[in-house]
């Protein structure tokens, strides 16, 4: 494994070059652009504003409520979503050009590393409108974030590998990533689950993760650091897993493309 690492980064100008095309190839004949990046979340906080105004009652900080939970969610499904079919996708490149294979998973996960940042403006304006300034969490960020990061990158290489020799896995991503948003804590609070439900959850390793993005800005919400710990052991767990199935199937996937 550290072995492939090296070679990715002696690699990493082709890693920035396919970051970039991934980019101008969302944007590529958008008028608003850049603007998408913030249009596309807001819309979506707003629809679930207006879809479970029940929690809003609850909690009068709702919209920033979910949108400190649902910016972070949407970097990791949308990471997996676009990772799923990128081998099939650069069939091209991949047989005719020797780079490492990771290469290709690796560059949509920098593509929505970069939109997840670019949204991030949405959360502080909806911070600022409540006039709330970030917990002492916020510290503990870049921890977080880190493990999200990876997660998404074994995410990628695992789902990305799978798909090439398993043509079921993209239509099963889909349903398994609408599936796991309503069971992690996006638009409720993980202390409204009780018992076993909500001790499964936290070994859930996205759940730690949005419990301390949405710690970083609502005053007093916290509960345990349990959760964090799974996210933690999930983080590591499945960035090695991620790598492994990848190089063990890489010679299937070259046959199939």
């Amino acid at each position: 494994m550290l072995d492939r690492v090296y070679d990715i980064w002696e690699r990493r100008d082709v890693l920035r070059m396919l970051t970039e095309r991934g980019l101008r190839q969302k944007y590529a004949g958008s008028v608003l652009g850049y603007a998408w990046s913030l249009l596309e979340p807001a819309l979506l906080i707003g629809t679930y504003f207006l879809l479970l105004k029940i929690f809003h009652k609850s909690y009068p900080m709702y919209p920033l409520f979910i949108s400190s939970t649902i910016l972070p969610w949407q970097w990791f499904a949308s990471t997996v979503n676009s990772s799923t079919s990128t081998l099939r996708q650069n069939s091209r490149l991949i047989t005719s050009i020797a780079l490492p294979r990771e290469i290709y998973p690796l560059a949509d996960v920098a593509v929505k590393t970069v939109e997840f940042v670019l949204s991030l403006p949405i959360l502080l304006i909806v911070a600022w409108i409540y006039g709330v300034k970030p917990s002492p969490f916020v510290f503990a960020l870049p921890l977080v974030l880190l493990l999200e990061l990876m997660i998404c990158t074994g995410m990628a290489l695992l789902i990305s590998s799978l798909n090439t020799v398993l043509r079921d896995v993209q239509r099963g991503i889909g349903i398994f990533i609408r599936m796991l948003f309503y069971l992690v804590p996006a638009l409720y609070p993980l202390q409204r689950l009780t018992g076993s439900a909500r001790r499964w959850d936290s070994y859930n390793p996205m759940v730690g993760i949005l419990e301390v993005n949405r710690a970083v800005w609502l005053p007093g919400y916290w509960t345990t650091w349990r959760p964090v710990y799974f996210s933690v052991i999930g983080a590591f767990v499945i960035l090695i897993v991620g790598f492994s199935v990848f190089s063990r199937v890489e010679r299937l996937v070259l046959k199939e493309l």
